[in-house]
């Protein structure tokens, strides 16, 4: 008779425990999650910043291989405009001998440029006695 009073008390505390347990749970405030909304175009324009960033750096790096040097004979001056030094000193500069054709495909361009019917400039990286040297490890052109 025992066992039955015993089972009788553990089947109404289990009765009463699945009947309050869900007031006890409606009274728990939900956790609030708030997710930012992104719109399509947010994310197309970071993923253009993102790719404009690499673009930048793979030129930086392609720049310092340009320039870079250990010996005055790795350096070489070269045209960077069409008209070179019929534009002035600022249409030459001075580059790594073994990057020529490189630099060459990249900057020069298949449009053909009116270039000024003047003498070529002679001051400065223009003049006779313009040389491409190695300095610091960059080429550059000293006059």
């Amino acid at each position: 008779m025992k066992s039955k009073v015993r089972n009788v008390l553990t089947l109404l505390f289990a009765v009463s425990l699945l009947v309050l347990l869900p007031i006890f749970l409606l009274h728990v405030k939900p956790i609030e999650v708030t997710i930012p909304e992104i719109t399509r175009a947010e994310v197309v324009a970071q993923e253009e910043k993102q790719q404009k960033e690499a673009h930048a750096t793979a030129m930086r790096a392609w720049t310092r291989r340009l320039y870079a040097c250990e010996v005055d004979e790795d350096c070489i001056i070269v045209d960077k405009d069409p008209c070179g030094c019929l534009i002035g000193p600022s249409g030459v500069t001075a580059i790594n001998a073994e990057k020529t054709l490189e630099f060459n495909q990249r900057f020069q361009s298949t449009i053909t440029k009116a270039c000024p019917d003047e003498q070529p400039s002679t001051e400065k990286e223009c003049s006779e006695s313009a040389r491409a040297v190695c300095q610091a490890g960059t080429c550059r052109i000293v006059y």
